[in-house]
């Protein structure tokens, strides 16, 4: 569904058609893959499987601009009503220096405000012109020197988002992929995330959830959301090591420290695979993930010295493991 949000006169004088696009994007589902075919895998299974309906409660929405015919610009959003992502912000390389992305991008805000939303993220380099035209909107890093970006346009919303509440577990689904990000962004909690996805530190999960929705069958992947009052403040990965062959699997756990009790949660709701070897990789101390792991009878098999940055600090990881 497109609904046309206003006309816009740019630098150039030209009238820049501005448009809200919903996915499934109906006759619109090709022009807005080929606008955004240049993004490859798999950024493109978002956008396949959106424009098929097949996203579960994610909200897809394009920002697009035409000038006459031709779409020229886009910004695009996905969120779960409360949370979302911004990304995919291109505009024509015929067309730049009009201002078509500073339209898109406060037309995206505005609407995405007025819908309910509260808080954004994004990834970019740091220090880039991108970087700077994200903060003029109000975006800010995470952390100092870092490109991972969040916008709260209602103060209070990220703590709210961890606020205490009944707890339950779900299997990760596409709604689910805005509310990990956030998770993942935090400032507090162990630093080694999710070592199967390559979430290091303090860093999103933009392309690394699209990475594990693309390879969830090679990869015998589980994955679970730990959900609280329906908010996403955990999650557990359970997957195939990419590297090594037959039945070795990498476990990732990663709460958020106000739900000390979410950890062991995750674990038990996880159908461990019979006769494998699972792994799990964490940086020291993670007091907590240690704990779980061991009541579940796993031993500590290898300390990687010095392998991780916390801050300044190199601290070591600790490889734990179970043969089923």
């Amino acid at each position: 569904m497109i609904r046309t949000l206003h006309h816009v006169k740019l630098r150039s004088n030209e009238s820049l058609r501005v448009a809200a696009l919903t996915a499934p994007a109906g006759r619109y589902a090709k022009a807005i893959r080929a606008f955004l075919a240049h993004k490859g895998q798999p950024w493109l299974l978002h956008v396949d499987l959106a424009n098929q309906g097949l996203t579960d409660r994610l909200r897809t929405t394009y920002y697009v601009g035409f000038l006459g015919r031709d779409l020229v610009g886009n910004v695009m959003i996905v969120d779960d009503g409360r949370v979302g992502i911004l990304g995919h912000v291109f505009t024509s390389p015929a067309h730049r220096r009009k201002g078509i992305c500073h339209q898109l991008l406060a037309a995206a805000l505005d609407r995405f405000r007025a819908s309910g939303g509260r808080v954004l993220s994004l990834g970019t380099g740091f220090d880039s012109p991108a970087y700077w035209i994200y903060h003029s909107f109000g975006f800010r890093s995470v952390a100092p020197g870092s490109g991972y970006m969040l916008l709260e346009l209602s103060p209070g919303t990220v703590e709210a988002q961890f606020a205490p509440g009944r707890l339950r577990v779900a299997n990760a689904l596409w709604h689910h992929w805005p509310g990990l990000s956030l998770l993942f962004l935090q400032p507090r909690g162990d630093r080694l995330r999710a070592y199967s996805c390559g979430v290091l530190g303090q860093q999103d999960f933009e392309g690394r959830f699209l990475d594990l929705q693309s390879h969830r069958a090679a990869r015998h992947t589980q994955a679970r959301v730990l959900l609280a009052r329906g908010r996403v403040v955990g999650a557990a990965i359970l997957q195939r090591d990419r590297l090594w062959p037959g039945q070795i699997y990498d476990l990732d756990i990663f709460v958020h420290p106000g739900f000390p009790s979410g950890g062991g949660i995750l674990l038990r709701s996880l159908k461990l695979p019979r006769r494998a070897k699972i792994q799990a990789y964490l940086d020291h101390p993670s007091a907590s993930r240690v704990a779980v792991l061991r009541a579940a009878g796993f031993s500590l098999e290898a300390t990687l010295r010095r392998q991780i940055a916390v801050g300044a600090r190199p601290v070591d990881v600790r490889v734990f493991s179970l043969i089923t």
